[in-house]
């Protein structure tokens, strides 16, 4: 009987071994394995923006909000696909640089920088702009922004010249994704309406691409 109980408890034991470190070393393989670079980049953004006040020197701006679409890599955690389920969020902030006048247009020139984060909580509320950014960040860009805003109708359009100065791979499915390089360029555009004073400020939506 005894020698029974031991042969019981040595099988039991076995198969604790066998089984429970598996998840472990599957988690690990994935963290080991090479990632794969997306190069040609393909970003769809949802955002809304915030200006300074007016006679603030120098005018800042900030918009932010969460990505809709990167090629290759699912972007939503569930439905509705919103700010809520979200995996991906954006922040920048910017600084003006000139204004000029031509009509009813305002062409608005502002360089600043822009961060993508990764964020698993997908926690985004557009009521708290700061949790668009509580992700971790995999990519963070230099930008020079012309916007062209209609007085008229308040409707606005935007573009954006984009360096990548830092990129870091991310768990995606099962494997790691890395988007861009640092040195590549890509392009932004932005279309949308104005709410000033708001806040926000206005809302758009926009895409970009590598270029």
């Amino acid at each position: 009987m005894a020698r029974a109980v031991v042969l019981v408890a040595a099988l039991v034991v076995a198969v604790m071994t066998a089984t429970g470190p598996a998840p472990a070393k599957r988690d690990d393989a994935v963290r080991s394995t090479r990632a794969r670079q997306i190069r040609n980049l393909s970003l769809e953004f949802v955002g809304q923006f915030q200006n300074s006040p007016a006679g603030v020197t120098p005018a800042t701006h900030v918009h932010y909000g969460y990505l809709s679409y990167i090629r290759g890599v699912p972007v939503f955690r569930a439905s509705p696909q919103n700010e809520t389920s979200a995996l991906f969020t954006f922040f920048a902030d910017a600084t003006t640089l000139r204004v000029i006048s031509n009509g009813p247009l305002r062409v608005i020139t502002r360089v600043g920088k822009l961060t993508i984060y990764r964020d698993p909580s997908a926690n985004g509320n557009f009521a708290k702009p700061d949790t668009f950014r509580d992700g971790t960040p995999v990519l963070v860009a230099e930008f020079r922004q012309q916007v062209v805003n209609n007085t008229v109708t308040n409707s606005f359009t935007t573009f954006h010249q984009s360096t990548i100065t830092s990129t870091r791979p991310f768990i995606a499915g099962r494997g790691k994704v890395q988007l861009g390089r640092v040195g590549q360029t890509f392009r932004i555009a932005f279309s949308g309406e104005g709410n000033m004073p708001g806040p926000p400020s206005g809302y758009f939506g926009g895409y970009a691409v590598s270029g």
